[in-house]
């Protein structure tokens, strides 16, 4: 189990009214996909997207969230938010001390290759950490979100 530090869960609960018990990634993960299984009509954001978003200042802990939410994936919608929330987020804000790690799990793993094709680069990005992005999702693009093409297997 991967605890989130203590200042964080009252950020998350204080934040997006969350459930008082949301203490790990794992919580917060199953919550999450819960949350995000099918589109939602309109612009409903439910408190989970909220509270993912304060992650954004605790980069590690955002990516133990990617990574195990990505797993647990059963629909397109679930990856198309974590590919234009939280893994944009990430690159955006932390690109630069993640890009090997990014790179290293786009090698090995077809899934998260697949949610990088959903990613797109803020006004000011890093054409550097760009290039590296476009190489690491270049073999999932033909069948990627925008093509329509289906989730890969865990």
């Amino acid at each position: 189990m991967n605890p989130l530090p203590l200042e964080l869960v009252s950020v998350l609960c204080k934040a997006a009214d969350a459930p008082e018990d949301v203490h790990s990634v794992e919580a917060l993960v199953a919550l999450w996909l819960a949350d995000n299984r099918d589109e939602p009509e309109g612009e409903y954001f439910p408190w989970s997207v909220l509270c993912v978003f304060e992650l954004r200042e605790h980069p590690d802990v955002l990516w133990a969230f990617i990574r195990q939410a990505l797993a647990g994936c059963k629909t397109i919608w679930q990856v198309v938010m974590l590919s234009a929330g939280p893994l944009e987020d990430l690159i955006t804000d932390h690109g630069a001390d993640f890009i090997d790690k990014i790179e290293r799990e786009a090698r090995h793993s077809a899934r998260f290759a697949y949610a990088l094709t959903g990613v797109w680069p803020a006004d000011e990005a890093d054409p550097a950490l760009w290039a590296r992005i476009e190489t690491a999702r270049a073999g999932a693009m033909p069948t990627g979100l925008d093509m329509g093409g289906p989730l890969p297997a865990r």
